[in-house]
């Protein structure tokens, strides 16, 4: 009884187990179904938001570069490209979420997964709806306008009352911001990326624009004109592509040789006499000291050397219009109160033209090859235009000049080199390593070279002393072997175009004085880029090492070209991580710089009560390793940017 008891018993428990298996199976496999539909719905959730992620920037990029964009196809191509339809995107503009009063681009995917395990459960759910938004907001930092790019330097620092303003920009350093000594910053962002928030003592402050709140935040600052294709091949000029020269590129130019002629008669005016046998088909008239020789036009007439003395007149003429060329084997010299006048055509003077005390030497139009003289000038070098002090010396135009042995202006002397427009210029250097060299009171002015074939070439340096004025021409590109100085209240006019210089740019006044540099619009509105190559920088004193100095510098005028390739960039230092030649503003005041000054390795240093920018109007930049403001100098900017189009309105993700 008892065993059939014990049985009846274990098949009453056999059916009990099965039917709880039977009720709880469902149950597990509905369970299970759930965890494998909720993680597959994770993933595709982070799948969508990564698209709203892409979209949203996208869009919201597009937007800032042209607010004509359209946002929503912008985000359905992102969209499409990832694999969904474009019926899964939902785009629009609306208020940031991070409630500071900014724009954003709101993005939202959405996509529906099929159910698979949970449809045991029979509530006859087939897919799931899965979302994902993301929101990208306009103008959520500003271009910076002051930049410190090294991250192992001073980063940028302001001490000693020194100030910097940039109403519309930032102010950014890949190391530290500090200031002291009642300096101040008033700009919308500061960026640094040191161990610790800006420095900030002694009375010092950073302040906000009137009517807008400033932002400091830490991280990363990239180089702006890392990669750029104009600066890439602005910089190259150094090295290749120079245009009508047989060299590599501007740091390899050399001074063009001296012409080659036969040898032919000397002939001198001195005071009533002249003497000389003229070449066949020139004849000459006139009595005492105002003589004339007239040759035939459309002639080859080559002479020794040709003079005026003791206040006489010698007048070459042409018979005719056609062209001609006039050969010297020896050198075209004034002196003494003389005077010489040449017509237009192609000159070949083998030793120079020398314009004595209180001289005066004229010739027209046109081509004027012209080697070094064969005696010293008053500094005592040899130049292929030598104009002593009180004198001038006049080519009409348009012309053309290869001058060998450069040119030398005296105590008060006038050099003019041609008129018009399509003029051209392949200057070498004096004996003195001068291309172009001053003193006292003198001015040189150049003719433009604006046409397709002109060129401006120099080997060796151009320089203004002593209050001379140098007023160089407009051109495309003006390629100099060499570096540009301008000291003793003397006065560089630059016209515009690209300057590609092999060395270095100074500025550096006497006690006292006020020299400048500045430059015109030039032709159409140009302004003017410099580019420089610091193969050579000052060897001592204050601007040691610098590839841009500018000290005791009053009216200060330097202006960025406004389109084009190189539009804003005011002024290119040495690329190239080997070379740290910087720049130094010192007592620049009550004058302009507009543009950028990009020194990606060297520092940038603004001392000495130094005014730089600061006009209502003023688009400056300060772009180098570190950058260092003291002393009472005061740097202003109201750029948004590099030209407004580096990304003066930056776009963020933010949720």
């Amino acid at each position: 009884m008892l065993g059939l008891a014990l049985r009846a018993f274990a098949r009453r428990r056999d059916g009990s187990v099965s039917v709880i298996s039977a009720i709880s199976l469902p149950v597990l496999i509905a369970m299970a179904g759930l965890v494998a539909e909720y993680g597959n719905g994770l993933l595709h959730k982070m799948e969508n938001q990564r698209v709203a992620d892409a979209a949203a920037f996208a869009a919201a990029t597009a937007y800032v570069a042209n607010s004509s964009a359209s946002i929503t196809s912008v985000a359905d191509a992102i969209a499409v490209d990832n694999g969904l339809p474009s019926s899964a995107v939902a785009a629009s503009l609306v208020s940031s979420p991070t409630g500071d009063g900014k724009q954003a681009v709101e993005v939202t995917v959405t996509t529906r997964q099929p159910l698979m395990l949970t449809q045991v459960l029979g509530n006859g759910a087939t897919a799931l709806s899965v979302s994902a938004t993301s929101f990208a907001e306009l103008g959520g930092g500003a271009a910076g306008c002051i930049i410190a790019l090294s991250n192992s330097g001073t980063g940028v620092t302001l001490n000693s009352a020194a100030g910097i303003t940039a109403n519309a920009c930032a102010v950014d350093s890949n190391a530290a911001v500090s200031l002291s000594s009642a300096s101040d910053i008033t700009t919308i962002q500061v960026h640094y990326n040191s161990a610790s928030a800006p420095s900030i003592n002694s009375a010092s402050a950073i302040r906000a624009p009137a009517g807008k709140s400033v932002t400091i935040t830490k991280g990363p600052t990239a180089d702006p004109l890392a990669g750029n294709a104009a600066v890439a091949g602005a910089v190259a000029r150094l090295t290749s592509g120079v245009v009508g020269s047989s060299s590599a590129g501007v740091e390899s130019m050399a001074s063009p040789a001296a012409p080659s002629v036969s040898t032919g008669s000397n002939v001198t005016l001195s005071a009533s006499t002249l003497t000389g046998t003229l070449p066949s088909g020139c004849t000459a008239s006139g009595t005492g000291s105002s003589r004339t020789i007239t040759c035939a036009s459309g002639g080859t007439y080559t002479f020794g050397s040709v003079s005026a003395l003791s206040t006489g007149h010698l007048t070459f003429a042409l018979s005719g219009v056609s062209p001609t060329t006039f050969n010297f084997s020896g050198g075209v010299t004034a002196s003494s109160s003389a005077r010489i006048s040449f017509p237009n055509g192609t000159y070949n003077i083998v030793q120079g033209v020398t314009v004595g005390s209180a001289s005066s030497i004229g010739f027209g139009a046109g081509s004027f090859d012209i080697g070094p003289s064969a005696s010293n000038c008053s500094d005592g070098f040899k130049y292929s235009l030598c104009v002593q002090s009180s004198t001038s010396l006049t080519f009409g135009g348009p012309s053309s000049f290869t001058l060998g042995g450069g040119l030398y202006a005296g105590s008060s002397a006038d050099i003019t080199l041609g008129s018009g427009t399509t003029n051209s210029f392949d200057l070498g250097a004096g004996g003195s390593g001068f291309a172009v060299q001053t003193s006292s009171s003198s001015a040189i002015v150049f003719g433009d070279a604006t046409g397709a074939s002109d060129v401006f070439q120099a080997v060796g340096n151009i320089q203004a002393v002593s209050a001379a004025c140098v007023a160089l021409p407009n051109a495309a590109n003006h390629d100099i072997n060499g570096s540009l100085i301008a000291a003793s209240a003397s006065n560089t006019t630059f016209g515009g175009g690209v300057y590609t210089v092999a060395g270095y740019m100074l500025d550096q006044s006497a006690s006292g004085g006020g020299g400048c540099l500045s430059s015109t619009a030039g032709t159409g509105g140009t302004g003017v880029t410099f580019v420089l190559g610091a193969t050579s920088t000052p060897g001592s004193g204050t601007c040691s090492g610098m590839a841009i100095c500018v000290t005791s510098a009053s009216g200060l005028s330097l202006n960025a070209p406004t389109s084009g390739d190189l539009a804003g960039l005011a002024a290119i230092g040495p690329i190239s991580t080997t070379n740290t030649a910087g720049a130094l503003f010192q007592s620049a005041s009550s004058g302009s710089l507009g543009g950028a000054f990009y020194l990606p390795n060297g520092a940038i240093t603004v001392s000495s009560a130094a005014s730089l920018g600061g006009g209502s109007t003023t688009c400056l930049m300060l772009i180098g390793s570190q950058v260092s403001v003291s002393s009472a100098s005061a740097v202003g900017s109201t750029c948004s940017g590099l030209g407004d189009s580096a990304g003066a309105s930056k776009v963020i993700l933010v949720q």
